[in-house]
């Protein structure tokens, strides 16, 4: 290793390791002012009961083993007296960032207040108020400050207070030294109670994102127009609803008992062991998550005392201030509860029975029950491992009468309410429909056979319906190219790939039944699954539609490979045969093991041995028939994409606009991915099995993120790639989910040939470094896919950065003995760390492909140890490796920097490309880009500007940025255009705080008129098109253009009349 990477390497360890010291002091505990866990006696300094008795207690706790019990009487009050940490809580907070999770950046203001953790073994009626003020006695008759908690609860529960928003005193004129709190039970009508209090923390910053439940509700000031994780309202509006339509009880409970026998099948099988066939290995996963379980229980020491069950202190996911022992509600149901459930139910094993029982007794009495919000419900959706096990217990949770309970809380929990007022305006959250649709129906099922259940059935079907039709804006999910959003954009795996299969196991679940999705729903849900297969390399897709998952990009295989066989389906029979096909051939390239996280209840679930069952019988009933996705051009508008396959070759291309943002990233997650949608080409050529995994890019090995193939970008060492979002005061949550003033990165799909479109534009300012995010970053980028050829076109690139040159990268692979590249038919050395110089030639890569690069640009590569970033366990360390780069060299502040070059799929002759191209450019500058290519007769355009000057083609003139396309073949033209500009509602820099009447408006077309040489006149009609005038010698055609859709319009010219007339 040399001297340059020596240092390089020290300088990132260095930084590696003050970022694990500062680790130690967070955004959360630095707005800690105070806290108070009744672990010592001097913690009860000040605290003072009149009328009534203070004690320490260890029957109940939330922190350490003990908590402070009040047992107090009518006309009784608890007073603290110089409170540690009150007067900095009501203090103003500086600004900041103050929060770990979706950390947004807040302005100088009053934002802080009180956490406090409560215990009552039994429901009181009435209420507690707290008084907050200067001293005891100002606390008592003149607070600043006051709120009340209700008192009608048993078990834990939580406030959280703002004090400026939730409890502030109208009129107040007194001082702001605050010291001292008073507590008074308040319209009590018995003589005594008893109160455990631990857990208390006083903070500069409560969090936004708190939420109003049975016991406290707060005013606060919502920083987006919905607060998508409201949960007080639907349970009101639940509780207040009248359930007393008509009702056949008998068809009700044999409509019942069909699906959970379907849901029950899916999660334990049958007699059968066909499962077995699939070799996923989920057997012995569930033996070790057993095995974990088991262990799991005895960690928490979960006991019963008293006729309450103890425990290690649960907390919820989005609370930054658990105690020190605490653990989140949600990770302990996922690793705890499945597997006792389902090792009861298949094994009858008396321990996991007990143990299950007394672990949900643990859950309500920890708050994790029906009124209880935890403080924050914000990121409460992994309700499957809870729900799930509570359906497989059902019967013995009915018999020891403990079912209502769990009812209770998943009517809770799953916003039941909410389907009672369906807002159809709004889409709605892929969090929702992956971790809350399935929990939705599991709650219905588990209520009795009456009209509640009858009319819930029934609006869950309509909710079905609606999840999986078109949603408006950017909100979730789908969109009329069949991407799925989240996030207010793209993201096709993860959270999109999850929701779709959720979608497509409730419809399998639904099936045959009166509450049976839609049509629709049915087409819906098949052309996203068909369009998913149809973006796909194998399992794989673009980097750059995976949001901040990008490694994990493989979307089916561990996603939605399921939904294949619940769409293919209908009862036993096969509903689509095409689809089924589909399937058949995913089964034969997907990794069987990729499946297992679907198969154990998380985010999402999909069943497990009975979905094995299903889809290894919908495998044999096939047999050998199956078949890849077509050849042709894929476009998806909506995700800023546009894949290509021919035979065995593929191509995927990614950019970025106005509508569609650029790339997302979190803390440890995606912070290499600036550039994923800057251009991105990925190719491929040979065997799908292993996806892009089997091409020799290897992201994680110590690939240069500031070089990814087909993209224009700065050439920028590791350390400027590797960007964490930091908020700050115009970017409240970061440098990320960036759009762009332009409205082109979309395509046009013409038969089984297109093109793709790119007004490379970085818009993000202002940045000190201006390295990574640089405003004066422009290029203008189209690819052209016709047959065998891509055909990658740029000008415009301009930039005002003089340290760091500007490059277009061809390809990029890491060096080792099994990738043999070429260059002009010459081996590549494995080690030529010297950067290497032409000016022209080809490219043979390891795959087989060909880039044809014509001379008169500065192309260079190099085969040389790389320093870069390792992502592991949601991290990144320094790495090295040797790869082979090939990039067109614009230099640094380029001022108007273009290229041309071909890639060849399926050629063994590329010399022959290099000496006699098989295309003609006709534009290539800032107004379009266009192409002849004489072997198809195709002619295609990409139009950045409107009215602009178009040269030397079919296509004169275009009122506003268009893709376009003509095939001619003797009298008879096809012409096929694309509107670029989807026509979204106009946000902002980026998404962050995009309002309701943004995120749900829905998207506008637009009328282009396009000015074509020659006189033409359509051969049939088209829906889109709106006038087409033939005016001295050129026609001017009008066409309706609406969500990127590519329109295809037969021409003909016309002949002279049979009878003469004209």
């Amino acid at each position: 290793m040399n001297k340059k990477v020596n240092v390089w390497f020290a300088l990132a360890m260095l930084a590696c390791s003050q970022l694990k010291a500062q680790e130690q002091e967070t955004a959360a505990t630095k707005i800690i002012t105070g806290q108070y866990g009744f672990e010592t006696d001097a913690e009860r300094e000040g605290w003072t009961a009149q009328n009534s008795s203070l004690s320490f207690s260890i029957a109940h706790y939330k922190d350490g083993q003990r908590s402070l019990c009040w047992n107090w009487k009518k006309d009784a009050a608890l007073e603290v007296a110089g409170v540690k940490g009150l007067k900095e809580a009501g203090a103003v907070y500086p600004g900041g960032i103050p929060e770990i999770y979706e950390p947004s950046f807040y302005p100088k203001g009053r934002f802080g207040g009180m956490k406090i953790w409560l215990y009552q073994e039994k429901p009181v009626s009435g209420q507690l108020v707290f008084q907050a003020g200067s001293s005891v006695a100002a606390a008592r008759q003149s607070p600043k400050y006051r709120f009340a908690v209700n008192l009608d609860f048993s078990g834990w529960r939580t406030v959280w207070v703002c004090f400026e928003e939730d409890a502030k005193i109208r009129g107040y004129k007194g001082s702001d030294d605050l010291q001292a709190l008073v507590v008074l039970p308040k319209n009590v009508p018995q003589q005594e109670g008893k109160l455990f209090i631990d857990h208390l923390t006083l903070l500069r910053f409560v969090s936004n994102k708190r939420n109003s439940d049975l016991q406290f509700e707060n005013k606060k000031h919502n920083l987006r127009s919905a607060d998508g994780y409201e949960i007080l309202k639907p349970f009101r509006a639940f509780q207040s609803a009248t359930f007393n339509e008509k009702t056949d009880v008998a068809a009700v409970a044999e409509t019942g008992k069909k699906i959970a026998s379907r849901l029950e099948f899916l999660i334990l099988g049958d007699q059968t062991a066909d499962w077995k066939q699939r070799n996923t290995g989920i057997e012995s996963v569930m033996q070790s998550k057993l095995k974990a379980a088991n262990k799991l229980y005895e960690q928490l020491e979960i006991k019963k005392v008293k006729g309450t069950v103890n425990g290690a202190p649960l907390f919820a996911i989005r609370d930054e201030h658990p105690a020190p022992e605490g653990q989140v509600f949600d990770n302990v149901a996922q690793n705890l509860l499945f597997p006792l459930a389902v090792d009861y139910r298949l094994n009858r094993t008396e321990q996991s029975k007990e143990r299950v029982l007394t672990a949900l007794d643990y859950f309500l009495d920890q708050g994790w029950a029906a009124g209880s919000a935890l403080g924050t419900v914000d990121h409460v959706i992994r309700l499957t491992p809870i729900a799930t096990a509570i359906f497989l217990m059902r019967d013995e949770l009915k018999k020891q009468h403990k079912l209502k309970p769990e009812l209770d809380m998943l009517l809770w929990h799953t916003r039941m309410g909410a389907l009672l007022e369906l807002d159809a305006t709004r889409g709605e959250n892929s969090d929702k429909v992956r971790g809350g649709a399935l929990v939705k129906l599991i709650t219905i099922l588990l209520m009795e056979d009456d009209a509640r259940k009858q009319q819930l059935l029934e609006q869950f079907k309509e909710y079905m319906d609606y999840v999986a039709g078109f949603a408006p804006g950017y909100s979730d999910t789908f969109k009329p190219d069949y991407s799925i959003y989240h996030h207010r954009g793209t993201y096709l795996n993860a959270y999109g790939t999850n929701a779709l299969n959720t979608m497509a196991l409730i419809h399998w679940l639904l099936e045959g039944t009166q509450y049976a999705m839609n049509a629709t729903a049915t087409h819906n849900l098949t052309a996203a699954l068909k369009q998913q297969a149809a973006i796909a390399f194998g399992a794989q897709i673009h980097y750059g539609v995976s949001g901040r998952f990008p490694l994990n990009n493989s979307s089916i295989d561990g996603n939605s490979m399921p939904a294949f066989a619940y769409m293919s389906l209908s009862g036993d029979s096969t509903r689509d045969p095409e689809l089924a096909a589909l399937y058949n051939y995913i089964y034969s390239i997907a990794q069987p093991e990729a499946l297992n996280k679907m198969l154990l209840p998380a985010l999402t679930y999909s069943g497990t041995y009975g979905t094995l069952n299903l889809m290894v019988r919908l495998h044999n009933q096939m047999g050998n028939v199956q078949h890849k996705p077509a050849d042709g051009v894929t476009v998806m508008p909506y995700s800023g994409l546009l894949a290509y396959r021919r035979g065995d070759a593929f191509a995927t291309v990614k950019g970025y606009n106005k509508y569609v943002w650029d790339y997302e990233a979190g803390k440890g997650e995606n912070n290499l991915g600036r550039y994923l949608s800057h251009g991105m080409l990925i190719t491929a050529q040979g065997n799908e099995k292993e996806g892009f995994d089997g091409m020799g890019m290897e992201l994680n090995e110590g690939f240069d993120w500031s070089m990814l193939p087909g993209a224009t970008t700065k050439k920028l060492p590791a350390d400027k790639v590797l960007y964490y979002p930091k908020a700050d005061p115009k970017y409240v949550e970061g440098k990320h989910r960036n759009f762009s003033e332009s409205v082109v990165a979309s395509g046009l799909k013409q038969g089984t040939n297109g093109l793709f479109a790119l007004d490379l534009r970085d818009d993000v300012f202002p940045d000190t470094d201006r390295s990574l995010f640089d405003n004066s970053f422009r290029a203008k980028k189209t690819w052209f896919f016709i047959g065998d050829e891509i055909i990658c076109l740029g000008s415009g690139i301009r930039n005002n950065d003089n340290r760091y040159k500007t490059v277009t990268t061809l390809l990029q692979y890491r060096a080792d003995e099994k990738g043999n590249n070429y260059f002009n038919g010459k081996p590549i050395a494995q080690k030529a760390a010297v950067v290497q110089k032409a000016d022209g030639g080809y490219f043979t890569d390891q795959n087989g492909l060909q880039y044809i690069i014509p001379k008169g640009q500065q192309l260079r590569w190099v085969v040389a140890p790389q320093q870069s970033y390792q992502w592991k366990n949601a991290s990144y360390s320094p790495v090295e490796g040797t790869y082979l780069k090939a990039w067109l060299d614009h230099g640094p502040h380029p001022t108007n920097g273009g290229y041309e070059y071909e890639i060849l799929l399926h050629s063994k002759n590329p010399e022959r490309y290099l000496q006699s191209k098989t295309y003609t450019v006709l534009q290539k500058d800032n107004v379009a880009h266009s192409i002849l290519h004489k072997a198809s007769g195709i002619t295609g355009y990409a139009v950045f500007e409107p009215n602009g000057l178009l040269k030397g083609g079919q296509l004169l003139k275009a009122d506003a940025p268009v893709l376009a396309q003509f095939k001619e073949t003797k009298d008879r033209l096809l012409l096929t255009v694309a509107g670029p500009d989807i026509g979204q509602a106009r946000w902002n820099h980026n998404m962050s705080h995009m309002p309701d009447s943004i995120t749900n408006a829905w998207a506008k077309g637009r009328v282009i008129t396009l000015t074509v040489k020659g006189e033409w006149y359509n051969t049939q009609q088209v829906p889109a098109l709106v006038t087409s005038i033939v005016k001295n010698g050129s026609t001017i055609i009008s066409l309706f253009c609406k969500d990127g859709e590519s329109i295809d319009l037969p021409l003909q010219h016309r002949g002279e009349s049979a009878d003469g007339d004209e």
